[in-house]
This record gives C-alpha cells, sequence and structure tokens, in this order.
C-alpha cells in the first residue's frame, strides 16, 4: 500500500475518526436536527390543518350569508310586494272617494238647477198671472166687444214682446 501513496496507520486512524464523528453526529448534532425538522413538519402540517377548516369555516359562513341575503332579498320583495298591494287598495279608496264625492256634487248639482228652474218658472207664473190680471183689468174698462178685445190684446203681447 506504501506503493500505492496510502499509509496504513493514517488511513486507520482516518477511519476511526471517521466512525467517531458519525458517532458524535449521531449523538448530538443529528437528534435535534430531526427534532427541528419534525417540530416543522408537524408546525407545517398544523398549519395547513388550520387553513383548511378555516377554510372550510369560511365556506360554512359565505353559505350562511348568502341564505341569509337570500332570505332577505325575498323579504324585502315580499315587503315591496305588500307595499304595492296597500297603495293599489289606498289608490282605489281614494278613487271611490272621488267618484262618490263627484256624484254627490253631480246630484247636488241637478237639484240646484232643478230648483232654481222651478223658482223661475214660479216667478214668470207670477209674471204671467199679473200681467193677465192687468190685461183682464184693461179689457174691463175698454168694453168687452171682439174688436176691441183683440186690439187689447195685440197691444199687451207687443208690451210684453217689448220687455
Amino acid at each position: 500500500m506504501a506503493a500505492l501513496g496510502i499509509n496504513g496507520a493514517f488511513l486507520l486512524a482516518q477511519i476511526v475518526n471517521f466512525f467517531i464523528l458519525l458517532f458524535l453526529l449521531k449523538k448530538f448534532v443529528f437528534p435535534p436536527i430531526v427534532n427541528m425538522l419534525d417540530d416543522r413538519k408537524r408546525r407545517i402540517a398544523e398549519g395547513l390543518t388550520a387553513a383548511d377548516a378555516a377554510r372550510r369555516e369560511a365556506e360554512e359562513e359565505r353559505k350562511k350569508l348568502m341564505a341569509q341575503l337570500e332570505a332577505e332579498r325575498a323579504e324585502a320583495q315580499q315587503r315591496v310586494a305588500a307595499a304595492s298591494a296597500q297603495a293599489e287598495k289606498v289608490k282605489e279608496e281614494i278613487l271611490a272617494e272621488a267618484r262618490r264625492e263627484a256624484e254627490q256634487i253631480r246630484t247636488n248639482a241637478v237639484l240646484e238647477a232643478e230648483a232654481e228652474k222651478q223658482r223661475i218658472l214660479a216667478e214668470a207664473n207670477k209674471q204671467i198671472a199679473e200681467l193677465a190680471m192687468l190685461a183682464a183689468e184693461r179689457v174691463v174698462r175698454e168694453g168687452l166687444d171682439e174688436k176691441t178685445q183683440h186690439k187689447i190684446i195685440e197691444d199687451f203681447l207687443s208690451q210684453v214682446s217689448l220687455n
């Protein structure tokens, strides 16, 4: 081995040193590194589990919120429909009241017009009666022959036409 440039004692010392170093690394260095890597692996697994749980919880919360939003939307639509129906009912009541008032006003106007017509007719009858009395009085004063009566009636009618 000397011909190859290998020193046997030095090689043996190197092999023993290697095994001592390997023993020391296994005894003092590798366990903390392995523990640290295991701890890191455990923390990563816990983080992934926690993230998965948080994702599931967020998904459940999102579903709850969507359901609540849909319920609120449906309730709002019901309120709008109810308000619309109420507004339609109020509109119909107002229109019915307006129709009743218009009918009452029309009825009152017809009654007032009829009363005015009756008053005018009564006044006209009164005036006609007065005029007839005046005409009769003239006829009585003038005499009763037919020619005179026609003349008085024509005079009376011309006077009535002028007034």
